[in-house]
């Protein structure tokens, strides 16, 4: 999105609440307090911020990588432009990870710590589409609930695949929309037979949060190949909220897949004061980065041990980081967009 676009539209602010919804959630979940966590107490240990927050992260990308693959001019402008938005940062993390943060942590003498083939091996965090690397040695052994040096990650596996998948509207040109109409609508059916017709005994792997989270993926990204209006975004919000309510009780996640989507896109559409979140610009990306080593480190240095603490310390950390990383780093690699 160009500056004017992101100021007629909610998809900031919403991305802005998912990342801090996640972070609050890993607050309580590496100290292994979960289940004290607000809303999960609230909801009876059924729902987590996370999940409202990840709900977010996939259907507004869904829906705008859907948009992108449209309206990019060839395939390599496509990923040219996916490229230019994960890697640069994700590189700086990669680097961080493993030579400040490795060296400072980790429990091996520094000539263990870089002889080691395992700390070389995070380097293929740097390509997530091929899977990633979650721990460096013996760093964070000691933490509460993992050692792991960024778990947040785990999403731009599926997200960089799901990319890809999308990426297939180059080679179906001529028939895109029907092409993807009829994959998505599968894919759909194939995951309500799994879940809950066989609860789940049918093509387990559909009976995972992976798959769960890459069906609103696309489920979104179908909204916009049909080009589904939303200039009645408080109705549709309303259906949809009463759909989701009958799905929380009923367990049916198949409604949910297509509730959620539907129900965060109208929402994004919704015209008002909230559009402006969007001039200062997007530290959505640094937050994620950032958020989960933050408080790795924080566990580790035993700096705290409340999770409302630790969320209050990581975010006036990860905050100013985020800030600094979009103006020095994302927002110039964003420019350089149209060199394909």
């Amino acid at each position: 999105m160009n500056f004017d676009e992101r100021q007629q539209n909610n998809y900031n602010i919403l991305r802005l609440l998912a990342a801090i919804f996640i972070t609050l959630s890993h607050s309580f979940g590496l100290l292994k307090l979960s289940e004290k966590e607000p809303l999960n107490q609230v909801s009876h240990q059924t729902i987590q911020f996370s999940f409202i927050g990840l709900c977010i992260f996939f259907s507004c990308s869904g829906y705008l990588i859907a948009k992108s693959a449209c309206t990019s001019v060839s395939f390599k402008n496509y990923i040219w432009k996916r490229f230019l938005r994960i890697q640069p940062l994700l590189i700086v993390w990669c680097l961080i990870a493993i030579f400040i943060v490795g060296v400072l942590f980790t429990s091996l003498s520094a000539t263990n710590y870089f002889i080691n083939k395992d700390t070389w091996a995070y380097l293929k965090t740097i390509l997530p589409v091929f899977g990633i690397r979650f721990t460096l040695p013996q760093v964070f052994s000691n933490n509460i609930a993992e050692n792991g040096v960024n778990g947040s990650l785990w999403t731009l596996v599926i997200e960089e695949r799901l990319y890809l998948f999308i990426a297939l509207i180059f080679l179906f040109r001529r028939a895109a929309k029907s092409f993807f109409i009829s994959i998505i609508v599968l894919l759909n059916i194939v995951y309500y037979i799994s879940t809950i017709s066989l609860q789940g005994s049918f093509l387990s792997g559909f009976n995972t949060s992976g798959s769960f989270y890459s069906i609103i993926f696309l489920n979104a990204s179908l909204l916009y190949f049909l080009k589904v209006a939303f200039s009645k975004s408080i109705s549709v919000l309303l259906i949809c909220s009463a759909v989701l309510l009958v799905a929380s009780f009923s367990g049916f996640d198949f409604l949910k897949v297509i509730a959620i989507p539907i129900f965060i896109i109208a929402i994004s559409q919704i015209k008002g004061i909230t559009n402006k979140v969007g001039k200062y610009g997007d530290f959505t990306y640094g937050i994620y980065i950032f958020s989960f080593p933050t408080q790795q480190i924080l566990i580790a240095t035993k700096c705290v041990s409340n999770p409302f603490a630790l969320f209050f310390y990581t975010m006036l950390i990860v905050l100013p980081l985020a800030i600094i990383s979009w103006h020095l780093l994302e927002k110039k690699m964003i420019r350089l967009k149209n060199k394909y």
